[in-house]
């Protein structure tokens, strides 16, 4: 995602603007919500944190999905979850047939995808870095035709109008 004000804004706008133009490709939009606690509230009484993941095809929204991640989490986890289950939902939609020529995913964390489908940097007991890289490779291996593409974006920009400022980010 580029890093200027100017390039940034019509990054996003374009992105706006993707799952019109690539019809044939699926797009799955991921973000996570790690909330902050009071560390005096019991544990059973704080919110979990969430996963959400939104899925386009054809222009459309087809399918919107939001899931607890948990109480105790950290952002690689929960940016691990969400880009497997939306990994997950990319091969099923392969296996049922779709049309797609290429998978999208979108994060607010592309260097946490990164690290997280990186074999070069496993930590011995990483399950959830294991099951990411196993899905990308599902995909690779089983639909060698289909592209799979990582794009960024602000958190601002996902839940903000079709108007940005500065102060949006």
């Amino acid at each position: 995602m580029p890093k200027n004000r100017k390039d940034r804004d019509e990054y996003h706008n374009n992105l706006n603007l993707a799952p019109v133009r690539e019809p044939s490709a699926l797009h799955l939009f991921i973000a996570g919500v790690k909330h902050k606690f009071d560390p005096g509230v019991p544990i059973s009484h704080r919110m979990h944190s969430h996963i959400a993941l939104v899925t386009a095809f054809k222009g459309r929204a087809v399918s919107s999905k939001t899931r607890a991640a948990g109480r105790r989490v950290n952002e690689e986890t929960i940016v691990g979850w969400s880009t497997f289950l939306a990994l997950i939902k990319a091969h099923k939609k392969l296996q049922k047939g779709w049309p797609i020529s290429k998978v999208v995913l979108y994060t607010t964390s592309q260097l946490i995808v990164k690290n997280l489908m990186s074999t070069n940097s496993k930590p011995l007991g990483s399950q959830l870095s294991i099951a990411v890289s196993l899905a990308f490779d599902a995909i690779a291996t089983d639909f060698p035709e289909v592209d799979i593409e990582v794009r960024g974006f602000n958190k601002s920009w996902a839940t903000a109008p079709g108007f940005y400022t500065e102060d949006s980010g």
